[in-house]
This record gives C-alpha cells, structure tokens and sequence, in this order.
C-alpha cells in the first residue's frame, strides 16, 4: 500500500486542482466537470485519442525511467522527440514509389532511435568526461534545438502546397494503420506494449537490470563491486533518447503523418512525469501513461465547453512535479554527491 500511496496522492491532487479550475471558469460547472469525468469515455474518438495518447507517452516514459534508473536526469526530451520527428517526416516523405515500403520504414526508424539517442548520448558523456551535470546540459542542449527545428519546419522545409506550418504528409504506405477510426489510436500500441514488458523483464530479471538500478540507487557500491557506472550512465542517457526518439517516430507515422511545428506539445515533461510517478515500479509505466493521458485529453475536452482557456497539460505537469519530485530528485542528489 506504501508503493502506490504516492501516485495515488499525486493524481488526486491533479483531478482536484484541475477541478477547481473547471469549476469557477464556467458559468456550468456541473455539465463541465460531467465532461471532465465522463467526456472521454463517450465516444471513441475521445477514448482512441486518449489510448494513443497513452501509446506516444508510454516508450518516452520508459527512456526517462532508464535515464533515472541508472542514476540521471534527462531534461531533454522535447528536442529528443522533435528531432527524430522531423527526421522521420523528412526521410518518409521523399521516398520513392519503386523502393520497398518495409525496408525504408526499418531504416528511418533506425535513423529517428540514433537521432535521439545521440543528442541524450552528448549529456552522458559530458557528464562522465567533465563532470557536467546532465540536468543542465541536456535541458539547454533542447533549449537551443527547439528554436531552430521551429525554424526549419515553418521555413525551409515547410511544405509550400499547404498553409500549415508543418512538412510534406508522409505517403499512406508508410503510415502506421488505424484500429478503429476516426480517432488516431493504431497498431503501435502492440510493439508498445511489448517494449514496456520487455523493459520490465530487463529490470527485475536481469543481471543488466540489477547493475542499472545499483548504479542509480548506490554508485557507491556498484563502483567498488566492479561496476563501470561511467559506461552505464551513457548507456542509459543514450537509450533514454532512443526510447524518445521512438516516439518521435511514432508521432509522424501513426498520428500526424507529419512533423508540424511544437509538434512535442510537452510531451517529453509528460513522459518524465509518468517515469516519476512509475518511480522504482516498471510495470506501473502503462496505467501511469494512461491514467495521466486520461487526465489531460480529459481536461482539454472540458475546456470546450468553457469560456476560459488555460493549459490543463501544464497544470497537471506542474502538480505532479511539485508532488512527485520532491520525494524522487533529492535521493539521485544525495546519492551523486557521493558518487566516485
């Protein structure tokens, strides 16, 4: 009961605070709050927006918790999704008709994984060679990229046949079906859930596993066992930016068929939110990333019905990370400070 007690008090505060919100910005607050609990389940396109929410959040989720289960913090997720996205977007949309769909389709995700992999790689490193902390550099790393994908997608390599700020629409070839339309949930979800259970296998089956979560719980210790936690903290960096440029992946061929500008919309802070409400728990990535998707397409559709317009993602982000971070960031600084 201790285990979940923390994520149970930090969603509580979330659909409270949200409420209150809903409550005093309608002249209605009773038919809001009925959108606000019932809405999503009321049709499938709010439910299949909501799971595929859940799908796109659940792969970052998991390579925030690898960056924190092996002792790191990785602050940046937005550019290790909007990078990998646009690369995506631009690689898919430029092929030819004569190429095989299913060798390109393969190759492009193994260029969005490195893409991603390799701007949470550059952290890592600078944090194992020179000491920097990875929470800055990361965050300033996708500080300064976010500007200028901005710029390249409303600007050069903005689709000129359309009025949108986005690049050319991927052909339908490459596009990931649907399951049900006309909401946006499609096949990804089965590879995700697979991914999610093979990354709790890795975690509590696993002498990889085992020497991962010791790096991040006492590199101390894991040091003087033989562990090599430099390796292990860019390992995990890297694979944390691969698992959010899965996303980013994800996002152009199964969602949006393109890469439009702000295409993350916050969702590299959702998935270290959800990777901190999981905490030590691998298997609680996937009702976290649904509960919390719940919670935001939930208060996005009852601000419809509303005259006032606030940003339910950025509330709900910004009470689970008062809640959630007290209890999770201390620990990783007591324990780096007495790292070797």
């Amino acid at each position: 009961m201790k285990r979940i007690a923390p994520p149970l008090v930090s969603f509580g505060l979330c659909i409270l605070v949200i409420t209150l919100f809903l409550a005093v910005s309608t002249p209605s607050p009773l038919d809001t709050l009925g959108r606000f609990f019932s809405g999503t389940f009321s049709s499938w396109w709010y439910l299949g927006n909501m799971l595929n929410t859940a799908v796109l959040l659940i792969p970052a989720a998991i390579g925030s918790a690898v960056a924190l289960r092996s002792g790191s913090l990785n602050l940046g997720g937005e550019a290790q999704l909007y990078a990998p996205a646009l690369v995506t977007a631009l690689l898919l949309s430029r092929i030819p008709d004569t190429v095989p769909v299913v060798p390109v389709f393969l190759a492009v995700l193994l260029a969005a994984l490195a893409t991603g992999a390799v701007l949470a790689a550059i952290p890592g490193i600078l944090r194992v060679r020179f000491h920097a902390s990875e929470l800055l550099t990361s965050f300033l790393l996708s500080a300064a990229l976010i500007p200028l994908l901005d710029y390249l997608v409303a600007g050069p390599l903005r689709d000129p046949g359309k009025n949108l700020l986005a690049t050319r629409a991927i052909p339908e070839t490459v596009r990931i079906p649907p399951i049900a339309g006309p909401s946006s949930f499609n096949l990804s979800v089965l590879p995700i859930l697979l991914l999610a259970g093979f990354w709790a296998l890795i975690i509590l089956r696993t002498r990889s596993g085992y020497r991962m979560s010791m790096t991040g719980t006492a590199p101390e210790f894991a040091a003087f066992t033989g562990i090599r936690t430099g390796r292990i903290t860019v390992l995990g960096m890297t694979l944390s930016g691969a698992l959010h440029g899965l996303t980013g992946f994800l996002a152009v061929t199964g969602t949006w068929y393109t890469c439009h500008q702000g295409i993350t919309s916050g969702m590299g802070w959702s998935a270290l939110a959800v990777a901190l409400i999981a905490g030590k728990h691998p298997l609680a990535i996937v009702p976290a990333a649904i509960i919390y998707a719940w919670i935001q397409v939930s208060g996005d559709n009852a601000l419809l019905s509303t005259r006032v317009d606030f940003d339910s993602t950025a509330i709900l982000q910004a009470v689970l990370f008062l809640v959630i971070s007290a209890r999770t960031i201390p620990s990783i600084v007591q324990f780096r400070r007495k790292r070797p």
